[in-house]
């Protein structure tokens, strides 16, 4: 097929400013989402188990095991061998209460370029139960949601899902939280949820042992 020189010149000029802007934002896109779900149902068949094992049973004013999941959707423009997801939750107390500050980070390995990667983290029902007092948790009481991507110990991405503190803001006032909780997140590896979409997020870095 024959192409037109202006039609050559446009690609060329389109190709020209993606490799340029890919060479100034290497991630890019980066977007945040976060939801309660429940436990994954997973079926499994042992060998000589005689008795299957009963579901945990939920004590009296219990709430619901639910888990909080975080997820980062981002374009990436290189190859990164090694890329880090720093996450910062602010959680919202009663009234006359100092907002908990919770942080989390996750190593992916072998991040190969393209879009809509993933990464992911999770809060498990009974930390959660702890953060809201033994009583049925809330994606209200989330007050914002932020995310750090850096490699090499340099930051090259930030992305944020909330409505009353930009990022910028929030990166200038995170160290004057005084309430910090640092063991609230987990990694998928970490959760019933290892084995499930592995192909959908990034690989994890193994913890050396």
């Amino acid at each position: 097929m024959k192409i037109s020189p202006l039609r050559a010149a446009l690609f060329l000029t389109v190709a020209g400013l993606s490799q340029a802007y890919a060479a100034n934002r290497p991630v890019d896109g980066v977007k945040i989402n976060f939801t309660l779900i429940g436990s994954p149902q997973i079926v499994a068949s042992i060998p000589y188990m005689t008795q299957a094992k009963k579901p945990r049973i939920i004590g009296p004013g219990e709430p619901p095991a639910v888990w909080l999941e975080v997820e980062t959707e981002f374009d990436a423009f290189q190859e990164f061998p090694e890329l880090t997801f720093k996450y910062f939750l602010v959680l919202t107390g009663k009234q006359g209460t100092t907002p908990k500050l919770l942080e989390g980070e996750v190593a992916h390995v072998d991040v190969a370029p393209g879009r809509e990667r993933h990464s992911v983290m999770y809060i498990a029902p009974k930390t959660l139960n702890r953060l809201s007092d033994n009583k049925a948790f809330s994606v209200n009481n989330i007050a914002g949601v932020y995310v750090e991507v850096s490699t090499g110990g340099q930051l090259i991405a930030f992305g944020q899902k909330s409505t009353k503190l930009t990022y910028e803001n929030f990166a200038k006032a995170k160290e004057s939280f005084t309430d910090k909780v640092t063991d609230a997140f987990l990694n998928k590896g970490q959760t019933p949820f290892a084995p499930l979409f592995f192909d959908y997020h990034e690989a994890i870095k193994p913890v050396a042992r």
